[in-house]
């Protein structure tokens, strides 16, 4: 059984190239830290990426959205609304009212999550990784703000000084999720921002555990190449947390919960310091920049079996 933790657009691509490698149903632990309320809708950017992903009806230029989509909704509401700086297309405008009525007729997110899953005719189970609220903040000069505005509304540029879950102390692992980690033969995390798309899973306090408990093996593919991170503010986040930008420095955050690392061809000067960290590491050519390449990574990360 593989079992998969994933978040952000970038895991998308390796989550992509397993769904066409892997025969069997595999479990999706996906990041609720950057689940908003806006609009009046309850959005899981996450868990649409992923059923999006996996439906073949995502947006791969934009990694976010539905392909093809229009945006006539947020058009009409762009001069009296103050959340119009959310981009949100008229399909995905219905993924959210329909996962808001049915959070609003006493369903809990994984039930949400199972019903729309089946509606995009999804193979694997997509499960949240808590039904509980937690919400990725970012610090910047003394201002608090949601994940979602500092990347979305001030597009990243802001400095950051820290990252907060708030919540995630009270959060309790969502329906299936420890199972689907005792249980599994190996689990991969997605190289997505370590930060803000995979910690606010892995430091739930139950799923730590478990990780750490694990005996099987559990693969970090890196989204870092070249002390530089492939997309998005994990850099900067990174910084904040006292991590150096490096493969080296990746290992250090996840040393408690990984015991294997795929890293790209341009790191392979880090390979010995990783490994004094007790941990394998498979040197590869990481970038996926079509399918092609998201399919052969998947295998070879499916090929570690030492």
């Amino acid at each position: 059984m593989i079992t998969i933790i994933t978040g952000g657009t970038g895991s998308i691509k390796l989550l992509r190239g397993l769904d066409s490698i892997v025969n069997e149903n595999m479990n999706i632990i996906v990041n609720v830290g950057d689940n908003i309320n806006l609009f009046g809708y309850y959005i899981c950017p996450d868990i649409d990426t992923t059923i999006y992903g996996l439906s073949n009806r995502l947006d791969v230029e934009r990694g976010w959205g539905i392909k093809g989509d229009t945006f006539n909704f947020l058009e009409s509401i762009k001069e009296d609304s103050k959340e119009s700086w959310f981009q949100i297309g008229d399909k995905d405008l219905e993924t959210h009212v329909k996962r808001t009525n049915l959070k609003n007729n006493g369903l809990n997110l994984s039930e949400i999550t199972k019903r729309l899953s089946e509606d995009f005719k999804i193979r694997h189970r997509i499960m949240p990784a808590s039904n509980d609220k937690i919400e990725t903040t970012i610090i910047s000069n003394d201002d608090e703000m949601h994940l979602q505005e500092f990347w979305v509304k001030n597009k990243g540029k802001l400095d950051i000084s820290d990252v907060k879950y708030k919540g995630i102390d009270n959060a309790k692992p969502a329906e299936g999720v420890i199972k689907s980690i005792k249980e599994a033969d190996k689990i991969i995390i997605t190289p997505g921002n370590p930060i803000s798309s995979i910690g606010p899973t892995i430091f739930i306090k139950e799923i730590k555990k478990a990780l750490q408990k694990s005996r099987s093996k559990k693969i970090l593919v890196s989204p870092i190449i070249h002390k530089k991170p492939v997309s998005g503010p994990a850099g900067k986040m990174f910084t904040a947390k006292g991590y150096d930008i490096s493969v080296t420095g990746l290992t250090k955050y996840y040393k408690d919960f990984i015991t294997d690392i795929v890293i790209d061809n341009t790191d392979i000067d880090e390979k010995k310091e990783i490994e004094k960290m007790q941990k394998i590491t498979h040197v590869r050519n990481i970038l996926m920049r079509n399918k092609q390449e998201e399919v052969r990574l998947a295998k070879e990360v499916m090929n570690i079996t030492k």
